[in-house]
Formats: C-alpha cells, sequence, structure tokens
C-alpha cells in the first residue's frame, strides 16, 4: 500500500516523542507545500496513525518512552510497505548510529537540529523509500519461490 500522497511529490512523514523546542524546530524546518507531517505523543497512538493512513519516513525521538524507537522498528518490519526510520537524540554518537542502522533504522538526527540536515536526511529517506515501493510493485514471487520482474 502506498502513502497518501506518493503520485503528487508531497513527502507524507510522521512524528513521534516530540515536544517544546525539537518539535517547533521539525515544523519550522519541514513547513513546505512539499512536506505532509502528522504526530504522535505515544508508540500506540503512532501505530493507529500508520494503521489509517501510511507515511514514508517515520521520525522518532529516541528518548520518547525509554528509547522505544526499537519497538516502533521492530513493529514496521512487519509491515508490507513501512516507512524509513529516522531516530532523533541529543546523544547522537557512533554507538546509537551503529545500532539504529544495525538493526535497520535508515539514519539518525542529531539535537538540536540544524535545518539543512533535517531536510536532506527526511528527503533521502522519503526517496530511498520510494525506490523500494518501486521494487516491491515490479516483483513478484511465484510459488516456486522465484523472482520475475513484470
Amino acid at each position: 500500500m502506498a502513502a497518501e500522497t506518493e503520485t503528487d511529490g508531497v513527502i507524507s512523514i510522521l512524528l513521534m516523542g516530540f515536544t517544546g523546542g525539537a518539535r517547533e524546530a521539525l515544523h519550522d524546518f519541514l513547513k513546505s507545500p512539499r512536506w505532509h507531517l502528522r504526530e504522535a505523543s505515544t508508540y500506540t497512538q503512532a501505530l493507529s496513525l500508520l494503521d489509517a493512513r501510511p507515511c514514508g519516513v517515520f521520525i522518532c525521538d529516541s528518548g520518547s518512552e525509554n528509547a522505544i524507537w526499537r519497538s516502533v522498528l521492530a513493529e514496521l518490519e512487519h509491515r508490507p510497505h513501512p516507512p524509513n526510520l529516522i531516530v532523533a537524540s541529543r546523544l547522537a554518537d557512533e554507538r546509537l548510529w551503529a545500532e539504529v542502522l544495525n538493526l535497520g533504522g535508515y539514519d539518525v538526527l542529531a539535537q538540536p537540529f540544524e535545518r539543512t540536515e533535517v531536510q536532506r536526511v527526511a528527503a533521502m529517506a522519503w526517496m530511498s523509500w520510494q525506490r523500494q515501493a518501486g521494487v516491491r510493485q515490479r516483483t513478484q514471487v511465484p510459488k516456486n519461490g522465484q523472482q520475475h520482474l513484470k
């Protein structure tokens, strides 16, 4: 299932767990007709929003609900067209970056946020998600297990 706006070029992003200055910065940096932001304050709310309408990019605060990003990532793996997960953290060090990437996340954003980095990482995650969607749509796996392109 495609995200709600892939055909018109709008990038759909779900934000989870951001408050105060971090939330304001993300809204400011992604304030454009090109970006469609939705927000969830909790893990349960985020999953409900994803069930109602998929998105291509999911940005999660690493500190929200005791590093719940690991549970989010595990849940996303079971979805047919999962968004790319970006983890944001004030403690964005090599260890967190390696952990996020090794577990299947897309990238890590350091807080405080920098406008160009937020925009670049979000756009790259969305483009990657779009490419993955195209591959999934063109690839069939027949009963014999061999892959064929349409």
